[in-house]
């Protein structure tokens, strides 16, 4: 079978199974990766589903090729929901009856049985935890960048106090967040091409370090600081996941063809993160010397109202 009939078909086997379905175009390509990695190195199917590793975890552009021929077709319907978000559906069953292999159309089945399609979160995480291809990325995705982002969501501007957050024992801790900053600068990727960003992630962890401790000691600045981090951080995401695809580790030989273009995107994308960390850090100094004058005025209020209660008794 040529390979679009084939990724074809295994798309409509996630509906085939549950034909209520509804899901974001994103499951769809880490239903197939899941399937894909399930499957034995030797099974030809697998060169049909070739992936990379990007900003969103694994992505197949054959597979986003056949989603579109599949809308095209009639066969997949797009449905937008309350949120705005949209979901793909079955329409209609396919008129042509593919001969791709039982067990691997078994193996599809068996993964979608097993998710939740209202929360694909758990899913998605045991993607990255077990088969991303270093482990800088779950622990910088799932274990830092997912709690800050949901912390920032939480506790919005106008609270009045961020730092409350950190004994909320069903949230997100600061000190974890901290903690696991600090593994990620531990792991990561040694390889040329990361020289320059290993650089600019060290600095920005060094930031990040002072900006925890203004978010726990400063209700004033909290939120802007870690808005400000927090934006930083999916900014130094972006650039990585540029980079990474281009390793080898990192992408399928099918997609050996666009490494010199991916290269060329990816140090773009660096040269425009490197200000950005800078201008992170900048702000976070004043942040820092601000909220020190502060204490010293306060501490010098405090001085000052002793002697004259001392006077005066």
């Amino acid at each position: 079978m040529l390979q679009p009939e084939v990724v074809s078909h295994l798309i409509y086997r996630i509906y085939h199974v549950r034909p209520d379905l509804k899901l974001p175009k994103t499951a769809i390509h880490k239903i197939l990766f899941k399937a894909r990695a399930t499957l034995p190195e030797d099974d030809p199917v697998r060169e049909k589903i070739p992936f990379y590793w990007y900003n969103y975890g694994p992505y197949s552009e054959v597979v986003e090729s056949s989603i579109d021929t599949l809308k095209a077709r009639g066969i997949l319907a797009m449905e937008e929901t309350s949120t705005g978000k949209y979901l793909l559906k079955l329409n209609k069953k396919p008129a042509y009856s593919a001969g791709v292999n039982e067990g691997v159309s078994a193996v599809v089945e068996q993964i979608v049985r097993g998710i939740d399609p209202y929360n694909l979160k758990p899913f998605v995480n045991r993607i990255y935890r077990h088969d991303a291809p270093y482990g800088f990325m779950p622990l910088y995705k799932i274990d830092f960048l997912a709690p800050f982002e949901e912390y920032i969501t939480l506790r919005p501007a106008g609270q009045s106090t961020l730092n409350r957050y950190i004994d909320d024992p069903i949230s997100p801790r600061i000190d974890r967040l901290e903690n696991v900053i600090y593994e990620c600068e531990a792991e990561l990727i040694e390889e040329p091409l990361f020289d320059g960003f290993n650089d600019e992630f060290s600095s920005y962890v060094s930031g990040a370090g002072k900006a925890f401790d203004i978010i726990r000691e400063d209700e004033d600045h909290a939120h802007s600081i870690a808005e400000s981090a927090c934006r930083t951080a999916m900014d130094i995401w972006i650039a990585f996941a540029k980079g990474v695809r281009i390793l080898d580790r990192g992408h399928d030989k099918y997609y050996d063809r666009k490494l010199v273009q991916w290269e060329r995107e990816y140090r773009t994308a660096f040269s425009d993160l490197v200000p950005k960390i800078r201008s992170f850090n900048r702000k976070i100094r004043e942040s820092a010397s601000l909220t020190t004058c502060q204490d010293i005025d306060e501490r010098g209020k405090r001085i000052l109202s002793s002697l004259i209660e001392g006077y005066f008794s």
